[in-house]
């Protein structure tokens, strides 16, 4: 069972991003709408497809990694 602040974040990450808005989550990363174009797949076999276009959501960290502590 989700706790009412899980709930409303998510809402709140949901309406960020039907505005296509840059959410920052301090200590965790960016999330970010982006827009991909309409473009053509070939496949190995010679098929191509058609891809349509479409908003994804893109994630990059900010946590950096190393062996020292």
């Amino acid at each position: 069972m989700e706790s009412e602040f899980i709930i409303a974040f998510k809402e709140v990450l949901r309406e960020q991003f039907v505005d296509k808005h840059k959410v920052d989550i301090e200590g965790l990363g960016t999330f970010e709408v982006k827009h991909r174009e309409q473009h053509q797949k070939k496949y190995d076999n010679g098929k191509v497809v058609m891809i349509p276009p479409a908003d994804v959501l893109e994630f990059k960290s900010n946590i950096r990694i190393s062996n020292e502590y």
